[in-house]
């Protein structure tokens, strides 16, 4: 008797998770690399010059480290991404609370942040943690590109909502004056470990249209090299469930 074919939703789950376990694993050892790898700092930093060779070694070592570490938690962030817990939220006041933590970093930079919300504005149903990180990915990606290129430019970040036959939709718009993207750049950068950037991860547009496509939503982004770039994202007022393999 021939077995039903599995879900393909569920050969995704368990790949999932055997691949966050995988990464979980690799971790642990990484943290004690890491964790050694600082106290050597110490006992070398405080035995002179002779040692400064060594020193330097061990601070590369730490480097590469924290920044495998920073890939694997991306990774995992990708792996085990949550699905959104919907809830009654306000997208100004999100706005504002994310603004209010990342704006001494980018100003800092010699960037102008600059706000238009629309005013009164809908309550929106969706889940405010994931879209936090949604905005503070986009944010974070545009001062990157801006602070990388030397440019001491602006970023501009906008919300609203249009009506339609679901009961609409809002808005979250973050454009920046930066280097810009290629025509490549633009077609890959929501791919999985694709980067542009020194050190980048490739993973953080990745997960950002991953918790954007879970709400229902979509992402965009358009760009001209040496004028700037702007993303998008439209996201269902009401919320909108996942759907489940079978479901209409």
């Amino acid at each position: 008797m021939t077995q039903p074919e599995e879900p393909n939703s569920n050969r995704i789950s368990r790949m999932s998770d055997l691949l966050g376990g995988f990464a979980h694993e690799i971790k642990n050892p990484l943290s004690t690399i890491g964790l050694n790898l600082r106290l050597l700092e110490e006992d070398l930093s405080s035995q002179g010059p002779r040692h400064a060779t060594n020193l330097k070694r061990t601070q590369r070592l730490s480097k590469e480290v924290a920044r495998l570490q920073g890939i694997l938690e991306d990774f995992l962030a990708y792996a085990r991404a949550p699905g959104p817990k919907l809830q009654e939220m306000s997208l100004n006041e999100l706005v504002r609370e994310v603004v209010d933590l990342s704006a001494p970093g980018i100003e800092q930079d010699g960037i102008h942040l600059g706000l238009y919300l629309q005013e009164n504005l809908p309550p929106l149903r969706a889940d405010p943690n994931l879209l936090h990180q949604v905005f503070l990915n986009l944010l974070t990606n545009a001062q990157q590109a801006l602070k990388q290129a030397g440019i001491k430019g602006e970023i501009l970040v906008r919300t609203g909502w249009e009506d339609d036959a679901d009961g609409g939709r809002h808005l979250l718009s973050v454009m920046d004056s930066g280097p810009g993207m290629t025509e490549a750049a633009m077609n890959n950068c929501f791919d999985p470990y694709y980067s542009t950037k020194k050190g980048g991860t490739g993973l953080g547009l990745a997960i950002t249209r991953r918790f954007v496509e879970d709400h229902g939503g979509e992402i965009t982004v358009e760009s001209e090299v040496g004028t700037g770039t702007r993303f998008e994202v439209w996201v269902p007022s009401r919320g909108k469930p996942l759907q489940v393999d079978g479901e209409a």
